[in-house]
């Protein structure tokens, strides 16, 4: 059988059934210092996205549930956009229901949103940031062509645990 990985853009008509997928896998988003500690219904979960990400039209090009054969099973996406250097560079996030684990869906993916990245977007360095022991995340960093930069502290106030230890990976648009 030949399994299909596509990623859906979240748009306002869809962040319902979003939020249940997030509410689905709570407490396994939670166990990697992850989640969404104060979001408590659909419009905290709307408003959430409206703050991070200003607008719906930014949304749409930065934030994907991904689909594997059809079935809802996760989120991908870009955030931490910044210019340094006159460069523009995101972080990646992702996640995948436990259930669909081990069939490499977040790497085919993450391979879908570096294309969108560096092509649609035209950003030039993207950055993933995974827990010391995640190395199932750190994996799929690797199969994704990203470079390991070394070990870092972030503060993560937002979920009560001030600082949580990091690895970080990254990559380069080939010019």
């Amino acid at each position: 059988m030949n399994s299909q990985v596509t990623l859906i853009p979240l748009t306002e008509n869809r962040i319902a059934q979003d939020y249940k997928m997030i509410q689905k896998n709570e407490a396994y988003l939670e166990s990697f210092g992850e989640g969404y500690p104060n979001i408590k219904n659909t419009n905290d979960y709307f408003l959430y996205l409206l703050r991070i990400y200003g607008d719906f039209q930014n949304l749409e090009l930065k934030r994907f549930t991904i689909c594997y054969d059809n079935t809802h099973c996760g989120q991908i996406g870009l955030h931490s956009f910044c210019i340094e250097n006159f460069t523009c560079q995101a972080e990646i996030f992702y996640w995948v229901d436990e259930q669909f684990q081990g069939k490499g869906i977040v790497t085919k993916a993450c391979q879908s949103l570096l294309k969108h990245a560096f092509e649609v977007l035209g950003l030039d360095l993207l950055i993933i940031h995974c827990l010391v022991e995640n190395v199932k995340s750190a994996n799929v960093a690797l199969r994704c062509g990203f470079t390991y930069e070394g070990i870092s502290n972030l503060d993560n106030t937002q979920y009560k645990k001030f600082i949580k230890t990091v690895e970080q990976y990254r990559i380069e648009q080939k010019k």
